[in-house]
């Protein structure tokens, strides 16, 4: 088997094997040039989060170096705890990525972590790694040898990038702190192509909560405007946390496309508001609706656990008129359109399986005209089916005010909410910026 394959690889480069390192130099100018003409452009971006909790067994207070053991001889499983799943618009400028809920109006400058604020989430994939590590004169680079991959010769390279040269940065008590990191590309040596990169950091600082982060990503080119582009297909990152515990993070980029002139995309800085609670229409608006009316909504976006993702625009018709408090005047008409966003779509196993989905809703039009709302659950109406009462106590502890926005699905593999269903909701203070 290794004759065949030196004959083959001789074959293919006519006797002689490109050098590696002159491959290498090749490789970063290309990318280099490739990196400094590519145009404005954003992505959909799915990213799907499956989280594992260390076993009832474990035994707190282990070093990041024994929980690795463990990991690689498997002599802990992890249990999985729960899933969900995040669909961003993700852009790539002189600052670094640029995320927005898809379709809103404008990219948020604040951090990840203010506009997905539950759980880890990783930044750099769609395009900052490649400048960190290929027009970066401190990385170090060596070559580690030839494999196939999907039936194409490549040349495997190692590279490291020390922490004050490093771009990589993760988020902990407040701050961010830059981490360094090493790992492998792999290139194709006649056609100069990236094909799947591994990073991973060295032991992080203890105030991150975590002892390690390994991403693998994998590229192809993409045509964008009269140009194609190297940009990432596929990424995954692992996180290990210091109590035992562990997140995967699946994220897919599609939709890429250019920013053109007519574009309504602007890099400023975000409303006071929410995200999740801007107006999807752009109208005159009216003065906000006063709180703690009951507003019944008939969903026209059907939400199913298996492609929904929280960031999803949806819509809703309002099915009975809503009047003030002991009033006849009428403030919302049937049929007006409500204007959201799924808010969460979480497939949580313990204490039982149960869905959690959520919505945000953030407009109301009628007769030509938007008003700002703010809409919220309120117990038991958000309860949906059978939930065990033990649950319904563990989950309303979380805090005073809890998923506020959110429906529970109990034991169930996938659930639908179809096109027509309608559920209830209270009117919050709309003026505060979320459903008070």
């Amino acid at each position: 088997m290794r004759l065949a394959f030196f004959v083959l690889a001789a074959a293919l480069y006519g006797q002689t094997a490109p050098d590696p390192s002159e491959v290498l130099d090749r490789a970063r100018e290309t990318i280099r040039a490739s990196i400094g003409r590519q145009p404005k452009y954003t992505c959909l971006e799915t990213v799907d989060r499956s989280f594992y909790r260390a076993p009832a067994n474990y035994v707190g207070g282990m070093s990041c170096d024994q929980i690795s053991a463990d990991r690689r001889k498997r002599r802990k499983p992890l249990d999985l705890d729960s899933t969900d799943r995040v669909r961003l618009e993700v852009a790539q400028s002189v600052d670094g990525e640029l995320h927005s809920w898809p379709g809103a109006s404008r990219f948020d400058l604040n951090d990840i972590d203010q506009i997905v604020d539950q759980g880890p989430f990783g930044t750099g994939a769609f395009g900052a790694y490649l400048g960190d590590i290929f027009d970066n004169d401190e990385a170090q680079f060596d070559y580690r040898g030839e494999k196939i991959r999907a039936d194409k010769h490549v040349y495997v390279f190692g590279f490291a990038v020390a922490p004050e040269a490093s771009h990589y940065e993760i988020h902990a008590s407040g701050v961010w702190m830059t981490a360094g990191y090493s790992g492998t590309f792999e290139l194709d040596p006649s056609t100069l192509e990236i094909g799947r990169i591994t990073v991973e950091t060295s032991e992080l600082p203890s105030e991150t909560e975590v002892c390690e982060a390994a991403t693998e990503l994998d590229y192809h080119r993409v045509t964008i405007g009269d140009g194609t582009f190297l940009l990432p297909r596929e990424g995954r990152l692992r996180l290990v946390l210091r109590n035992g515990d562990e997140t995967n993070n699946t994220t897919v980029f599609s939709g890429c496309r250019k920013f053109r002139g007519e574009s309504t995309v602007r890099f400023d800085k975000p409303a006071s508001i929410p995200l999740a609670m801007l107006p999807v229409v752009s109208l005159d608006t009216r003065a906000p609706i006063e709180p703690n009316l009951p507003v019944d909504l008939r969903l026209t976006t059907p939400v199913d656990t298996d492609t929904s993702a929280a960031g999803d625009a949806i819509t809703a018709t309002v099915v009975h008129a809503v009047h003030p408090h002991q009033s006849n005047e009428v403030l919302i008409p049937a049929g007006a359109v409500v204007h959201g966003r799924i808010s969460r779509i979480e497939h949580h196993y313990y204490p039982a399986p149960y869905w959690l989905i959520g919505f945000a809703f953030g407009s109301v039009e009628f007769g030509g005209l938007a008003s700002p709302i703010a809409l919220r659950t309120e117990l038991p109406a958000h309860f949906t089916g059978t939930i065990p009462v033990d649950l319904l106590r563990r989950l309303w502890r979380r805090s005073p005010d809890p998923l506020p926005d959110s429906m529970i699905f109990p034991n169930e593999k996938r659930h639908v909410m179809p096109q027509g269903t309608v559920t209830r909701w209270i009117t919050g203070d709309s003026t505060a910026g979320g459903a008070k």
